[in-house]
């Protein structure tokens, strides 16, 4: 007896250790005159639960939406759009995955995991006006890990891919053309002798991909500044007071297709090494909004030894990919943001638990790093892993991963420069310093393909010595196309058309061809170049030939006159960047480096995509200085300030400036608080 009331006392002590709620007057948000949230803890579990209440009280529509995801609720939110997505859920077992590795997590993350969860439910429990959906709350580890596994697997296109499936087609290493940036040079070779890094991805400028800054420390030694998405309880590219590091996506082969040889007459049974084996058959069960009810809808999912596997009118086909193979990645950014040199930042990198993502790295030592990270199967070279694969052997089952030594790596070239813009991973420095094919498997698929950022980055840097900040600015925020055009279909037969062959369009082609390249606000040829290229993306043209080409000014030049009534019409007429009342014209263009893409606006176009949060850093051995701007400001919540007042400084390529140091965040305030209870 005595025995066990100590056993009973011991577990109320234990549960009540392990459950301990954090003090949010241990919590300092600081926000200075932009409203971005400067967030102080003690520990670093505190300084999470402060990232949570700081970003809820700017976007917590859009952690919401995040979370639903990770808790199988968008159907019940968002109708048949929602039930989509928690069917792809289920159909990659994105849950399971969470519960078979949850213990794989290290004590110290997991704390940090909770305590931002703690932050989210108290949020939503103080502000049940805001919440939009009871069933979600309170959330718990599971579903914020689950979120995290669905987002590494769209960020890895496997939601494209597995939707083809779905509608009859193969997709094969899916490449977008919408990008990112991130440049780093040597103190060698700036005229200041600093080591500079751009951090400059191209993401949504709404939605749960796009980019909140924040800047969290603790006395636990946390202290960065940069940017996440929603849900998110760490920072995923920034600067700390010792280094630095942007993401750009990359595009090795993260995803195999393999075909399923299926019994002739026995149902859901596939051959595979010569045995037949049943397919995992289960019914899910999913709530889909009808005209605002829940409606109870039932699907099945198939599941092969490959993983998760499709029906379609071709037969059955499995997927295999990385991001439903673990949990880690939440946990390798953790130990990213807390790395003091590039040491320990080489080894968060080797967890190799982020599945995918171009790093370019620079800290105050003048150490430079590029590295096309990635978690990558270990394959057999005997078969063509571009195509689909046959899934009746267990030749093609790939169990294991590329160690991180594997991976493209490049540090420290003799060039004194690294960049990638979601290029091939040969062209990342200097001629001299460059990889090779022979240094890599192929098996891995990186592919060779450059595009007009990469080309037009070479062109530029090889024009300096030594480049000064001013330089890298200007190169940073270039928006001119290289002379030859490198998109996915071939625009440079517009610029061959001979207008005197077309009298219908000749004034359209001489203004396009008499064009500089420049993107810039005033320029009529951009605007006549950027309403070719929507013509061709939104009617979704395969190839541009000669034959099509003219069908497509045509197009071009009726919607100018439609809309303007004239072809000759500025670039920033015709686009705007615009949030509520608040609109600027804007330049820029898909794939120059300061990069826009637009949806169509009234009888304009309205940025979506592109230049979004950017951080410009220079080291030297004291540490970062550095500036930032958001696309639109420090809070995606209109009835916050600081909703739109970086809005200016976007469009006119402008940043403001930060800084890491305590004493002067603190005197610079313009509100100091802490999270509500």
């Amino acid at each position: 007896m005595k025995n066990k009331l100590l056993l009973g006392l011991f577990l109320i002590g234990f549960l009540s250790l392990t459950q301990a709620q954090i003090n949010p007057k241990n919590i300092d948000i600081v926000r200075d005159k932009w409203g971005v949230p400067h967030i102080y803890g003690k520990t670093d579990a505190e300084t999470s639960y402060g990232l949570a209440w700081a970003h809820a009280e700017d976007d917590f529509k859009t952690i919401q939406q995040t979370l639903l995801a990770g808790k199988g609720l968008l159907g019940r939110k968002l109708g048949k759009k929602g039930a989509a997505v928690d069917y792809f859920v289920k159909l990659i077992r994105a849950r399971a995955i969470v519960d078979e590795k949850i213990n794989s997590l290290s004590p110290q993350f997991r704390k940090v995991l909770n305590g931002y969860i703690e932050g989210i439910n108290a949020y939503a429990k103080t502000h049940k006006k805001e919440v939009t959906l009871k069933k979600l709350f309170p959330i718990n580890e599971r579903d914020l890990l689950t979120s995290y596994v669905i987002s590494l697997a769209v960020m890895d296109k496997v939601d494209r891919v597995i939707s083809d499936l779905f509608n009859n087609k193969i997709t094969e290493n899916p490449y977008s053309i919408y990008g990112s940036n991130a440049i780093a040079i040597s103190a060698k070779k700036t005229a200041n002798g600093k080591t500079f890094l751009a951090i400059n991805s191209h993401q949504p400028l709404n939605g749960p991909a796009s980019w909140y800054e924040a800047h969290l420390v603790s006395e636990e030694g946390w202290n960065i500044l940069g940017g996440l998405f929603a849900g998110g309880p760490t920072v995923f590219q920034g600067v700390t007071p010792n280094l630095a590091w942007g993401h750009t996506v990359n595009y090795p082969d993260k995803v195999d297709i393999f075909k399923l040889k299926m019994h002739p007459t026995k149902e859901n049974y596939y051959e595979f090494d010569g045995k037949w084996k049943a397919l995992d058959v289960r019914k899910v069960k999913l709530k889909v909004k009808i005209l605002g009810l829940p409606i109870g809808i039932k699907k099945k999912t198939y599941w092969s030894i490959y993983g998760a596997t499709v029906k379609n009118d071709s037969g059955y086909y499995s997927v295999r990919f990385a991001a439903n193979m673990g949990v880690k990645g939440a946990e390798q950014w953790y130990y990213m943001n807390k790395a003091r040199n590039f040491s320990q930042f080489k080894k968060a990198l080797e967890m190799t638990a982020i599945t995918g993502f171009n790093i370019v790295y620079a800290d105050k030592y003048d150490t430079i790093f590029y590295v096309s990270n990635g978690k990558i199967p270990l394959r057999n070279s005997l078969y063509n892993w571009d195509k689909v694969l046959p899934g009746n052997t267990s030749k093609t089952l790939w169990t294991k991963f590329h160690p991180f030594a594997d991976l493209p790596q490049i540090i420290n070239p003799k060039s004194g420069y690294l960049f990638n813009m979601n290029n091939t991973v040969y062209n990342a420095s200097g001629d001299g310093d460059n990889l090779a094919p022979m240094d890599l498997d192929q098996t891995m698929g990186y592919p060779f393909k450059d595009n007009n950022r990469s080309i037009r980055f070479q062109n530029l840097i090889h024009k300096f010595d030594r480049v000064s900040y001013q330089n890298f600015k200007k190169m940073k925020y270039d928006i001119t196309l290289p002379d030859s055009l490198y998109y996915n279909l071939d625009a440079n037969k517009f610029f061959r058309m001979n207008p005197e062959k077309y009298p219908n369009l000749k004034n359209y082609l001489t203004g396009l061809q008499k064009w500089n390249r420049i993107a810039n606000k005033d320029s009529y040829g951009a605007t006549l170049f950027k309403v070719i290229y929507d013509v061709v993306t939104r009617h979704h043209y395969k190839e541009i030939t000669m034959k099509n080409a003219p069908e497509i000014v045509l197009k071009a030049q009726e919607h100018l006159l439609k809309n303007f009534n004239t072809i000759h019409v500025k670039l920033g007429t015709y686009q705007v960047h615009q949030r509520g009342k608040v609109a600027f014209p804007v330049e820029g263009l898909p794939d120059v480096i300061a990069a826009t893409h637009t949806r169509p606006y009234k009888n304009k176009e309205r940025i979506f995509a592109g230049e979004s949060h950017i951080i410009l850093v220079q080291f030297d051995k004291t540490g970062p200085v550095f500036e930032t701007v958001n696309a639109y400001g420090g809070t995606n919540n209109p009835k916050r300030k600081h909703y739109t007042d970086q809005m200016k400084l976007y469009v006119n390529h402008k940043l403001k400036k930060m800084t890491l140091n305590k004493t002067e965040i603190y005197k610079n305030a313009e509100s100091i608080y802490h999270p509500e209870k």
